[in-house]
C-alpha cells in the first residue's frame, strides 16, 4: 500500500463527526450544523443497486455531514469473508443470502453488538437466530419478505370449497381439487430458494421447537454438521406428502416464476408458493390471499420470512468510542421506522424490530395476529442449506430419492461434501483505492472500466461508480475472488452511436435523474468515463455537467462515437438514451462480470491502468 493511502486511512480512523478537544485534524459537526474542513467517511456495501438510489440516499440526507462511500457488493458471505481475509471489511456491510454458519469463522472481526440498544430492539424470539452459543450477536436482520402459501381464494369458493386453515384442510382440498382437475399446488422447483423454502415452510413447527432452536443454534455456531434425525426426519416426510398431494412433478424443474403466476392467474393451479413482492409484482388476481404455511392445527402454522438483508457492522469501528458512536447511529437509522420505509417501497414488508409500523396492502391484512404472537420464522439460509435443499427437493420429485428416509440421509452426506480449494487462476500486479478523488475519480472503478473498454473495442465507454465492488488489492486470485471485483447483479451493457452532443444529453440526464437505480446520489455514486473526461459542478441540489473532453481537449459535439454504457437497461438506460436521441442500440451477450474475469484469465492480461477521468468543483 502506498504512503498516500495509508495516511488516507490512519486520518480516516481517528476523524469522529464530533468535535474532539485536542483533535487536529478538521471534523464534522452533529447533522445539520454545518461541515469544516473534513468530513468523516464511512463506507457501506449494499448487497444490491436496488438500494441506493433510495435507501442510500435516505442515509446520504440523514447523515449530511458524513461522506459516504456506497458500492454494491455481491449477495454472498463469502464476499465479505474474502474482504475480511485482506483486512478490507468495509464499515458496514448488507447480505441477503445469509447463515451465522456461513460467517462463524471470521466473526471476531465484526462488531458485537448484544449489549447493544439496537439488538435490544427486537424480541428473542428472533434474536435468537442471529446469536452464537457464546452470546454474541454481529448481525441484525432488517425488515422481512414474507414467504408462504397464495391462495386464490375466488377460485375455492366459486368451487365450493374454502381456504384452508390447517394442514389436514390443506391435503383436503389438494384432494378435492384434483377431483375437479383443477392443480392443487406449485412452484418454480427450479429455483434453489424454492426447494429450501418450501422444505422448511411446511415443517416449521418441529424447526420452531425448543429441540429444533437448539440444533439450529449448534448448526449456525459450527458445532454440528449434519441434520437431527428426530428434527429433520419429519420434514423430509411432510415434504414427500407435499409433492403427493399437491401434484408436484417434473414439470415443475423446468418452469419459471413468471409461467407459474401465469398459469396461476389462468385458474389452472389454486396455490403457490410466492412473497407478498411477488404477488405484486406479476399481477396475482383480486381476491388472492398469503396464507401461512400450515400446521397441524391453526395455532402451529407459521409464516416463512427472509430479512430483506441483514446489516452487520465492522469491529474496527471499536478502536474509536465515538466512530463506533457514530456507526451505531447510522445502523439504527438504517432499521428505524423512516429508513425501513425505504426498503421494496415499503409497503408489504414486515419489521422484526419492536416499535416500528409498515403498511400492508390487503393481502397481508390478516397478518397482524402472527406478527403479535412472533410467529414469523426466519428462514435458515446458509449456502448448504440453498445448494443441498435443491438436489435433494428435487431428487425427490424426480423419484432419487423414494422416500423420506433416502433424501433425509442423502441430505446428510450432501451436507458433509468436502469441496477441493479453488486454484489460484490470476494474478493482480496494481492493487487501486475506490475511495473517491474530486481531481481524479475512483481509480479502482476506472481502472475496471477502462478494462472493459479495451475488452469491448468501442472508443467511449460509461458506467457508474457502484458498479465495481471497493477497493482492488493487489495478489493472487481464485477465478469466484475475480468475480469480487464487481458487483454480483447482472448489469446490462448496451452498444450505441452517438454524437458529441448526444453524448452531454445522455450524461445530463444521468447525473440529474433521481429516484432510478442508477442515480447519482453523491460523489461515490457518480458515472465513470473511459475514453473521455468529464468537469461536473457540485450544487446545492445535486450535479452539474460543465464540460466533455478528450485528452483535454473538448469533445466535439458533431462528431460519432461508438459508445458503451453499463447500467439497468430498463430503469435508467433506455430512457436516457431516448432522452439524448438515441433510438437504437445493441445489447452485449457475454456479461460484463464474466468480460473481466476473462481478460484476466484467458487473456492473461491485468487491468487497465486508471485515468484522471473527472473534476468535479
Amino acid at each position: 500500500m502506498g504512503r498516500r493511502n495509508v495516511l488516507y486511512l490512519f486520518l480516516v480512523g481517528i476523524m469522529s463527526v464530533f468535535c474532539l478537544a485536542g483533535c487536529g485534524e478538521g471534523t464534522v459537526g452533529k447533522p445539520g450544523q454545518g461541515i469544516t474542513d473534513k468530513k468523516e467517511t464511512v463506507t457501506i456495501a449494499f448487497w444490491s443497486d436496488q438500494l441506493t438510489e433510495r435507501y442510500g440516499k435516505y442515509l446520504q440526507e440523514t447523515f449530511p455531514d458524513i461522506n459516504f462511500e456506497f458500492y454494491v457488493a455481491t449477495n454472498s458471505t463469502d464476499f465479505y469473508h474474502f474482504k475480511e481475509e485482506t483486512g478490507d471489511l468495509p464499515d458496514i456491510l448488507t447480505v441477503r443470502r445469509f447463515s451465522l454458519n456461513d460467517v462463524a469463522s471470521w466473526k471476531d472481526s465484526l462488531m458485537d453488538l448484544s449489549a447493544s440498544q439496537l439488538a435490544g430492539t427486537f424480541p428473542q424470539s428472533y434474536l435468537r437466530d442471529y446469536t452464537y452459543s457464546d452470546g454474541t450477536v454481529n448481525w441484525l436482520p432488517v425488515c422481512a419478505e414474507v414467504d408462504s402459501i397464495i391462495v386464490n381464494k375466488s377460485l375455492l369458493e366459486a368451487n365450493g370449497l374454502s381456504v384452508p386453515t390447517n394442514y389436514k384442510e390443506f391435503i383436503k382440498t389438494c384432494t378435492a381439487l384434483k377431483g375437479l382437475g383443477i392443480r392443487p399446488f406449485s412452484s418454480n422447483f427450479e429455483a434453489d430458494y424454492t426447494c429450501m423454502e418450501v422444505l422448511q415452510g411446511f415443517s416449521i413447527s418441529v424447526l420452531a421447537s425448543q429441540e429444533g432452536r437448539e440444533w439450529r443454534q449448534q448448526y449456525e455456531s459450527g458445532q454440528t454438521d449434519e441434520l437431527d434425525e428426530k428434527i429433520w426426519l419429519p420434514v423430509f416426510e411432510r415434504m414427500e406428502d407435499v409433492i403427493d398431494y399437491g401434484g408436484i412433478s417434473e414439470s415443475d424443474l423446468e418452469g419459471d416464476t413468471a409461467a407459474m403466476f401465469a398459469a396461476y392467474n389462468n385458474h389452472q393451479v389454486a396455490m403457490i408458493r410466492g412473497t407478498s413482492g411477488e404477488a405484486a409484482r406479476y399481477g396475482a388476481e383480486e381476491g388472492s390471499v398469503l396464507m401461512p404455511y400450515y400446521g397441524e392445527t391453526e395455532e402451529e402454522s407459521w409464516y416463512l420470512t427472509y430479512p430483506a438483508f441483514q446489516v452487520a457492522a465492522s469491529k474496527k469501528a471499536e478502536e474509536n468510542p465515538e466512530r463506533r458512536r457514530l456507526i451505531l447511529d447510522i445502523m439504527s437509522a438504517m432499521l428505524n421506522e423512516k429508513g425501513l420505509k425505504h426498503i421494496g417501497d415499503g409497503q408489504n414488508m414486515i419489521p422484526y424490530n419492536k416499535g416500528v409500523e409498515l403498511e400492508f396492502s390487503p393481502m397481508l391484512s390478516h397478518m397482524q395476529p402472527y406478527i403479535d404472537n412472533n410467529r414469523l420464522y426466519i428462514r435458515l439460509a446458509s449456502a448448504d442449506m440453498f445448494s443441498v435443499s435443491k438436489q435433494v427437493v428435487q431428487g425427490m420429485i424426480t423419484g432419487e430419492y423414494p422416500d423420506a428416509r433416502s433424501a433425509f440421509e442423502a441430505f446428510n452426506v450432501k451436507m458433509k461434501e468436502n469441496t477441493a480449494e479453488a486454484p489460484i487462476v490470476a494474478h493482480i500486479e496494481a492493487g487501486y483505492s475506490y475511495a473517491f478523488d474530486p481531481g481524479r475519480g475512483s481509480p479502482a472503478a476506472s481502472a475496471v472500466m477502462n478494462s472493459l473498454r479495451e475488452e469491448l473495442g468501442t472508443q467511449l465507454l460509461i458506467g457508474q461508480s457502484v458498479n465495481v465492488a471497493g477497493n482492488i488489492r493487489a495478489g493472487d486470485y481464485t477465478e469466484e475472488e475475480l468475480k469480487f471485483l464487481t458487483m454480483g447483479e447482472a448489469v446490462d451493457l448496451l452498444f450505441c452511436e452517438m454524437t458529441g452532443e448526444q453524448l452531454y444529453s445522455y450524461m445530463e440526464y444521468v447525473l440529474t435523474t433521481s429516484g432510478r437505480r442508477g442515480s447519482v446520489i453523491n460523489d461515490s455514486t457518480l458515472y465513470v468515463s473511459s475514453g473521455f473526461e468529464m468537469e461536473i459542478e457540485k450544487t446545492d441540489t445535486g450535479y452539474k455537467l460543465e464540460k466533455l473532453t478528450i485528452e483535454g481537449r473538448e469533445l466535439d459535439k458533431t462528431q460519432l462515437y461508438f459508445v458503451a454504457v453499463l447500467g439497468n437497461e430498463h430503469m435508467m438506460l433506455q430512457d436516457a438514451l431516448t432522452a439524448a436521441g438515441v433510438t437504437e442500440y445493441e445489447k452485449a451477450e457475454m456479461a460484463y462480470k464474466e468480460i473481466i474475469v476473462d481478460r484476466l484469465v484467458s487473456s492473461g492480461k491485468q487491468l487497465a491502468a486508471p485515468t484522471d477521468y473527472i473534476t468535479l468543483r
